[in-house]
């Protein structure tokens, strides 16, 4: 009933107030706004999702083209943390590889963390058997799952996405990650009340607003003091969302560093080079004969 109120009744309600809304003069309408409005939330929320708080990142800080900054280093580093601990046990991260992560760890903790896993060789031995060996840096990031089937039989029937493009593949961007990660709960530690237009929840699904249709089958994978990072930073559920989120914009662009800085070695260079042509043609070019030059046009005899 709750399901069909959302989906049906709400909206015809809606369009109906729109329409007397509109043919009101204007010192009633003032009365009526507070009612459409709710109105709109109320459908905008059980029949699609809400829309995610536009923030301002550190890599596009007043910074439109994404040239001047850099990406949040230290986030990355303890976003790299959480996606270990929390999220690779489901969530895939494409064909990345351990040599990945150098740009923000050492070769010997690179080591040691391809170490921790187990890896089956690609190559048989002699007797054509296929061995386990402790990981190294050029393998792969570990699969959570062998196939697709497997992935949906443990999480309720959905299969988990990969995330090493998902900043670029969801609309919302890191927006929506940071608030689809935060949207279980109030801030507080305390989960989000389910409101009485939401649809019937099955077991093992939750309430979140910001998802399609509001219903998911993702737990909520944060709270407050779950991982202890090395430099001391409190662990925060806004903490480790903003962390995780930095960490998936530098895995979906993990050469974006290295693009800005080659783009302003070349716009240095293109400018010095012009700078040595101008100076060479003010002095090797007489620029007089170009303001000496007339133009004489004659009449046509036909």
């Amino acid at each position: 009933m709750h399901e069909f109120g959302a989906r049906v009744l709400y909206p015809l309600v809606q369009s109906m107030v729109s329409v007397v809304f509109r043919h009101l003069p204007r010192k009633m309408r003032q009365h009526f706004y507070p009612l459409l409005c709710s109105l709109q939330n109320i459908t905008n929320m059980a029949g699609k999702k809400a829309h995610p708080i536009k923030r301002d990142w550190y890599w596009n800080h007043n910074d439109r083209f994404e040239i001047w900054h850099s990406l949040d280093w230290p986030s990355v580093r303890r976003g790299r943390q959480i996606y270990t601990e929390v999220f690779a046990p489901c969530h895939p991260l494409g064909r990345m590889t351990f040599t990945h992560f150098q740009g923000f760890m050492t070769r010997e903790e690179i080591k040691q963390l391809a170490s921790q896993y187990e890896v089956v060789d690609s190559a048989p031995d002699a007797q054509g058997m296929l061995n386990p060996r402790p990981g190294k840096p050029t393998d792969t990031l570990p699969i959570p799952f062998p196939n697709q089937r497997a992935a949906q039989f443990a999480n309720n029937g959905s299969e988990p996405p990969d995330l090493q493009h998902s900043v670029f593949g969801k609309e919302g961007g890191p927006d929506y990650i940071f608030s689809l990660i935060t949207g279980y709960n109030w801030g507080n530690g305390e989960l989000m009340e389910i409101p009485p237009f939401a649809p019937e929840l099955k077991p093992g699904q939750f309430w979140n607003p910001y998802f399609k249709d509001c219903v998911l089958s993702m737990p909520p994978p944060l709270s407050d003091g779950m991982v202890d990072y090395e430099d001391g930073t409190p662990a925060t559920i806004s903490q480790m969302a903003k962390d995780v989120v930095n960490f998936l914009r530098w895995s979906a662009e993990s050469e974006y560093d290295d693009r800005r800085v080659m783009f302003w070695k070349c716009f240095t260079t293109l400018g010095l080079v012009n700078c040595i042509l101008l100076h060479y043609c003010q002095k090797n070019t007489n620029w007089r004969i170009y303001g000496r030059t007339t133009f004489r046009y004659w009449k046509k005899t036909w």
